[in-house]
């Protein structure tokens, strides 16, 4: 028996993890060197002291003082666990931990104490940040690409400067009226502002051009939405960006483009798109026409509800516009 706890003696002292047993009044009764070690506190230090004396655990966010996990431990037999906490130390150091505390039980099944097992997580989190930090250096990266490619559709078109813009935010304001995800959202706010990237493969003379296209010219401004794919396709963005912008003239009939696709094999962020890119052209100024006014521009996705547009992106973009007051931001 004595080498049996001897062995269970030494092991706890020489494992990784910080190890602190106490009594049922929260009286330390053993500390292992890694225990010592984090909290700057030696095992002959501590043995009859009270516990929360010894040092602190805080939350890493609030700075808020944890509550004492050693009453809810004693009181129902339950383990605590915590995956991110600080433990500020003897010397007053933050140290990030993890740690769970589980009760000791006698021979009879009565909480006789408390165990603790400590880790030391600050590698972790320091990683962690690393890796924050380098995601956000390629979203700005991802975002300042996207912006070049707005300004040159933009340079080349400045009849509709801004249009992706205004439907990129109609159609965010569409995809939270129906309830879809802030993942979702994200992605028709990516997709949106470069919808009509196609467009910088048709000459600007056309793009410009006041008066009514010519049936050739008209079929070199439907091949944007190709164009568009062709060009994002290998770009691997969180998003499915390139088959939205790929779908986003397909119509719930079949009768879009590029593909002729229906109902629900377009996609949901294509289909709110189309309804917003479809209002706010009409309801703004382009070179062969004087601008149409909202009015009329809800009464086209109105009448064309279910057969072109989709029925939900329909009824929601009317909702925004006639209860809720949106407006296009100039």
């Amino acid at each position: 028996m004595q080498q049996i706890e001897y062995w269970l003696s030494t092991t706890l002292k020489c494992i990784g993890d910080a190890v602190i047993t106490t009594d049922k009044n929260r009286c330390v009764t053993f500390m292992n060197y890694a225990a010592e070690k984090m909290t700057g506190w030696t095992n002959n230090e501590v043995v009859g002291k009270d516990l929360i004396k010894l040092f602190t655990i805080i939350n890493d966010n609030t700075r808020e003082i944890i509550d004492d996990p050693v009453i809810k431990v004693l009181a129902d037999g339950s383990t605590v666990e915590n995956d991110s906490s600080i433990m500020v130390s003897r010397g007053g150091h933050d140290i990030s931990i993890s740690f769970n505390a589980s009760p000791v039980q006698d021979g009879d099944g009565r909480n006789t104490g408390v165990v603790f097992v400590f880790r030391d997580i600050t590698s972790k989190k320091k990683a962690e940040d690393v890796t924050m930090k380098t995601l956000q250096k390629l979203r700005n990266a991802m975002n300042a690409i996207i912006e070049a490619m707005v300004l040159t559709i933009e340079t080349r078109d400045p009849y509709t400067a801004g249009h992706q813009r205004r439907v990129t935010n109609l159609a965010r304001a569409i995809a939270r009226e129906l309830g879809l995800t802030e993942d979702q959202v994200d992605g028709i706010r990516t997709a949106g502002v470069i919808h009509d990237l196609g467009k910088i493969s048709i000459p600007a003379e056309i793009l410009s051009r006041p008066g009514k296209l010519l049936p050739l010219e008209y079929g070199l401004i439907k091949t944007h939405a190709q164009v568009g794919y062709d060009i994002l396709k290998n770009i691997e963005f969180p998003w499915p960006v390139a088959e939205i912008v790929h779908q986003h003239h397909e119509k719930m009939d079949g009768s879009g483009y590029p593909v002729g696709i229906s109902g629900k094999d377009i996609l949901i962020e294509s289909r709110v798109i189309a309804v917003a890119d479809v209002v706010e052209a009409m309801a703004s100024h382009r070179p062969y026409r004087a601008a149409l006014g909202i009015d009329r521009s809800l009464e086209e996705i109105t009448s064309n509800r279910e057969t072109l547009f989709d029925k939900d992106a329909v009824d929601a973009c009317i909702m925004l516009f006639t209860k809720k007051d949106f407006t296009f931001l100039t």
